[in-house]
């Protein structure tokens, strides 16, 4: 019996839970037409601070990539000392730490271009 309660359970928690998204749907789909009226100003380079924002995400651009070469340095130090050494688990950390480096690298250049495309992407 104690088997047949728990079906019962799960039936009654995945008859709410379907119930609770349906409804989600239902509002989502009528409120959306509300959304749609919110303005979406064009950005511009007046705001206060825009000079300091500007010279922030450089500093932070350069900051990443400079980040990704001390992961590609470490990376490959610790990977051919593990190698040399016969130690499988630093050469190992090693490779995690050059995909780290790689991956920073990669993001860290292509930053600009992947928030202008999603802006664009957005209507903006």
């Amino acid at each position: 019996m104690a088997h047949d309660t728990g079906r019962s359970t799960r039936r009654t928690m995945h008859r709410l839970t379907v119930a609770v998204l349906v409804s989600a749907i239902a509002i989502t789909a009528v409120a959306s037409p509300a959304w749609a009226a919110v303005p979406n100003p064009p950005a511009d380079g007046s705001a206060p601070g825009a000079a300091l924002m500007t010279s922030l995400l450089g500093w932070l651009k350069w900051g990443g990539l400079a980040a990704a070469l001390a992961g590609l340095l470490i990376g490959a130090i610790t990977m051919g000392v593990g190698h040399f050494g016969s130690n499988y688990s630093a050469s190992s950390a090693g490779r995690k730490w050059l995909l780290g480096g790689m991956g920073a690298a990669i993001l860290s250049g292509l930053a600009w271009t992947i928030v202008t495309t999603l802006f664009a992407a957005t209507g903006g």
